[in-house]
């Protein structure tokens, strides 16, 4: 197999129609559909169930669909790389960033990185300190914003933020209503919850609440805290985010946003693989971001 099949096969993947893909590639129809013709005699399975007007992926199909976009990015990442020891500091930047803070600390981080090399370029991927942490290790992202606890034996970083936890509770139940601005454990030990999905968040949280002798319910697990206004909203439970989360909550949803104490924080940091040395352009930002912070480098 060659990039050149991946490439179509993806192609493919996406519009999940010959006529369509061959057009989008400005290729005829005949070389595309032998193409993954070829690839799936190679594979030894098919890739596609062929219908009259569409196609579907089978099982096999979407396993291999996600090792070729690892493969294309990785592609994309060696030539970027090797732009940037020919052309001096320039190229494409892969970070990946967790939901809650994330979203705003890259956006600073890339307005004040631009107007010192304006050339470079980022693409942005959005995910669990979980996947964000796999996507590092397979080379997948140069850089990522992760959040407490992370794993320091797979990743090398420093602090960048810290938050503290809240509760969003529905606006008309009890808890919702009360003047208080703030919500402790004990309070919520007997509501259902709804957190992230993350594996390690899970078990920090259930720590949490292990001096009262019960067992929280969580009734949902997300890996997007975007979901958890929406859920809360309809009465499925109280969630229980970092702070920055209230921030993209709209005015006209029906939450009430309570802080929880004893306060609780988690804590935000710049990672990356501590077995594979950042490139020219990873290493400048980092730099920068040190420079923020003014973070001396240990």
């Amino acid at each position: 197999m060659d990039l050149r099949q991946i490439r179509y096969f993806i192609t493919v993947t996406e519009e999940l129609n010959i006529t369509r893909a061959s057009e989008k590639l400005h290729i005829s129809q005949p070389p595309l559909s032998r193409a993954i013709k070829e690839l799936e005699d190679e594979l030894g399975c098919s890739l596609f169930i062929r219908g009259k007007r569409h196609l579907t992926l089978t099982a096999e199909g979407l396993a291999f669909k996600r090792r070729a976009e690892q493969l294309a990015t990785l592609v994309d990442i060696t030539r970027s790389e090797i732009s940037e020891m020919q052309n001096g500091i320039s190229g494409t930047l892969y970070i990946g960033h967790v939901d809650s803070n994330g979203p705003t600390l890259v956006a600073e981080w890339i307005e004040s990185f631009r107007k010192i090399y304006p050339n470079a370029r980022y693409n942005l991927w959005c995910g669990n300190v979980d996947d964000l942490t796999d996507r590092l290790k397979a080379g997948l992202l140069d850089l990522a914003i992760t959040m407490t606890p992370t794993n320091s034996e797979l990743l090398d970083g420093f602090k960048v933020f810290s938050e503290n936890w809240v509760a969003i509770i529905p606006a008309n139940c009890q808890l919702g209503k009360s003047e208080k601005p703030y919500i402790t454990l004990e309070e919520l030990i007997d509501h259902d919850l709804i957190i992230s999905s993350r594996r390690s968040r899970e078990e920090e949280i259930r720590n949490w609440f292990r001096k009262f002798k019960k067992e929280p319910r969580f009734v949902v697990k997300t890996a997007h805290s975007s979901n958890a206004a929406k859920l809360v909203n309809r009465d499925l439970g109280i969630a229980l985010f970092p702070a920055s989360v209230a921030k993209n909550i709209s005015a006209s949803t029906r939450v009430a946003i309570k802080k929880i104490v004893p306060e609780i924080n988690v804590d935000y940091l710049l990672t990356w693989d501590n077995e594979r040395h950042p490139n020219a352009l990873a290493v400048k930002f980092i730099d920068h971001i040190r420079k923020i912070y003014g973070i001396n480098e240990s």
